[in-house]
């Protein structure tokens, strides 16, 4: 190799000169010297280059793979480091398997323990996209084959799975209320994502006569899904919709229990786990006692079938703390309804119904009062000074305000009247000017009388422990310039002092201050649960009684007021109560309503024994006309049941 170079150089230089030296045949030409020094040089570097170029292979094969190991390390770092939780619960979830074991709600009775609610088992029809096969052909035979069990279209499984996604890990709801046999074909096809669990649903036992108290219990909506989804709750779960179901919720709900197993990679089941057992949700105890409830749904539907009366709604509770004892609504509805899963043509029928059986008028329905506002604005006006229990009043038939006339119920009018007689014959030329003034009588004015009827827990709500509550409206000359945005009127303070106008009262507003004046001047929140229990009727929480407002009106005017309301009844307007197995206390209202005021509601609130009140009755029948009519033969009878025995 080395002589080869030799000849070729000899070739291109040429030899000149005897002594046989090398000498380029043109030393003029520099470049022809880098030349030859290029090859000269070459000749020296060729074996290092020849050993480059065997180990230049190795170099990129030792990069590829220098690459290769840092790409796999960076993703085994993102897999156990930074996804590290998230791809082990991915895991667990994978082989780890169960399914809920529903607990059953807490159950509601009343103040002697009669069970008012129940709990049904219920089969209902489930999915689990991310336990169906993998496989279409495989996951569309398990849908055909569950749709024609269940009796629903394959296309609405395959809906509600492809709205959540195959990797969705929760049950989606099929079909509610399965038959026992269609739950038992189910089971035994061993379908693959299809389930069909037992959920309890409550089962009402009052007969419709506390829907409004109770309320319902219904499937889990959405948006409250996000508002609780931290609370453990599902999309088939259900949860309390309206009255104690609703906010006794936290109180009611059990917590689930769960059956857990071990799956292969095909979801078989290769191992059981173990079992966590339900908890039974604790009970409520009511004050209610549903044999006077039954008693005054009774003796109300008789009275109000005598004037075809439809709509009408009554409170009894305990002056002493508050405590609801019944709560009548008519009309009512089956709550067992919304319970089972109502359907269109029953829920169009409730709402279109124009008695309006959904409407809890005991403490959303509002009304003028009538004349059972005056032993409260007879309080006031007794504690503001503008009366005393010697204060008269000539009524001879009304009272003349220009050309305006505002009449007394009793024509030719009731002679001269104190406050204890005002009350007890309901003379309204007494309010008339314990209102706005009349005679040597300055009035109290608007502003006071929504003052001391504020006190009395008017114009709000009186924060009973069911939802949906109305407030009322005690007007004001503010008030009816800006809603109806015209001057206030002498006319409008006089109406005020009778009930009329635009003053509005709920039911429960009525009964609730009338135990304040029973009890001698405290105002307590009413509520309908006297003590929670736990499955083995162990207590766990007792009611106490709360305290809203006391001593605002002086234990002497409130014995003033009380002895007007017993009057009522030995020598007024409400004489039908008079031969009571207890001395009564109470008040009757006619309230007009209507075009040109041409109907009438008929109230009557009362209280007994006068001496140490433990009983206190409101009742309001809509268009009966007056509270003597329908409302006080009802008392009567309750009255004569509640302290004569029960019989």
């Amino acid at each position: 190799m080395a002589k080869q170079r030799k000849d070729i150089f000899k070739k291109l230089v040429g030899l000149e000169g005897g002594n046989k030296k090398w000498r380029l045949k043109d030393s003029k030409t520099k470049d022809s010297e880098k030349w030859i020094f290029h090859i000269l040089s070459a000749d020296q570097e060729a074996p290092k280059i020849e050993s480059e170029r065997r180990l230049k292979p190795f170099f990129i094969m030792g990069a590829i793979f220098f690459l290769l190991f840092g790409v796999m390390l960076t993703r085994a770092a993102t897999l156990q480091i930074i996804q590290g939780g998230k791809q082990r619960t991915m895991a667990d979830e994978n082989r780890d398997r169960g399914s809920i074991i529903r607990a059953p709600r807490g159950i509601i009775y009343d103040i002697n323990h009669v069970k008012l609610v129940k709990n049904t088992p219920n089969y209902e029809a489930t999915i689990l996209p991310s336990e169906l096969p993998k496989d279409k052909k495989s996951r569309d035979k398990v849908i055909q084959n569950a749709a024609k069990t269940l009796g629903i279209s394959g296309q609405t499984i395959e809906d509600k799975v492809d709205e959540k996604g195959l990797s969705y890990t929760e049950p989606i709801l099929l079909k509610e209320n399965v038959s026992r046999n269609d739950a038992f074909v189910i089971l035994s096809k061993g379908l693959k994502g299809i389930d069909v669990p037992v959920n309890p649903i409550r089962d009402y036992l009052d007969g419709g006569l506390l829907s409004h108290v109770l309320g319902y219990v219904g499937r889990i909506s959405e948006d409250e899904l996000k508002s609780k989804s931290d609370e453990g709750y599902r999309l088939t779960d259900y949860i309390g919709k309206t009255g104690l179901e609703s906010s006794y919720e936290n109180v009611l709900r059990g917590k689930d229990g769960s059956q857990r197993y071990e799956v292969d990679s095909q979801g078989n089941v290769v191992k059981y786990l173990g079992e966590q057992e339900p908890q039974l949700g604790d009970s409520l105890v009511l004050s209610i006692d549903f044999g006077l409830e039954q008693k005054l749904a009774d003796s109300m539907k008789k009275e109000m079938d005598k004037v075809h009366a439809t709509k009408a709604t009554a409170i009894a509770m305990n002056p002493q703390n508050g405590e609801i004892l019944a709560m009548v609504d008519i009309p009512t509805y089956d709550n067992n309804l919304f319970s089972k899963g109502i359907s269109a043509a029953d829920y169009s029928k409730l709402i279109n119904d124009p008695n309006d059986p959904l409407l809890p008028r005991a403490i959303a329905g509002e009304y003028p009062s009538g004349s059972v506002i005056k032993p409260f604005i007879a309080s006031g006006a007794l504690q503001q000074g503008t009366i005393t229990e010697n204060s008269t009043v000539n009524s001879t038939g009304g009272i003349h305000v220009g050309s305006w006339f505002f009449p007394d119920w009793k024509a030719g009018g009731h002679g001269i009247t104190n406050v204890t007689k005002a009350i007890a014959d309901s003379v309204n030329t007494f309010f008339y000017a314990v209102a706005g003034g009349y005679g040597d009588i300055k009035g109290l004015g608007p502003e006071l009388i929504k003052h001391y009827l504020d006190l009395f827990g008017f114009d709000k709500p009186t924060g009973v422990d069911i939802s949906g509550e109305g407030k009322g409206n005690i007007p004001t000359p503010e008030w009816k310039e800006k809603v109806e945005n015209q001057p206030w009127y002498l006319g409008d303070t006089y109406h005020m002092g009778i009930g009329q106008g635009d003053l509005l009262v709920t039911p429960l507003q009525i009964s609730n201050a009338t135990c304040a004046i029973a009890n001698g001047g405290t105002l307590y929140e009413p509520h309908f649960v006297n003590k929670v229990v736990d499955e083995n009727d162990k207590v766990i929480d007792t009611k106490q009684p709360k305290i809203l407002n006391q001593n605002f009106i002086s234990s002497k005017n409130i014995d003033i007021v009380r002895r007007g309301m017993r009057q009522t009844i030995t020598d007024g307007s409400g004489q039908q109560l008079k031969d009571e197995p207890v001395a009564v206390a109470g008040k009757t209202g006619t309230a007009q309503f209507g075009p040109n005021n041409s109907k009438e509601h008929g109230w009557f609130t009362s209280f007994a024994p006068f001496d140490n009140p433990t009983f206190e009755l409101t009742i309001l029948v809509e268009g009966s006309g007056g509270g003597d009519v329908t409302a006080e033969p009802i008392a009567k009878e309750v009255y004569q049941w509640y302290f004569g025995g029960r019989k």
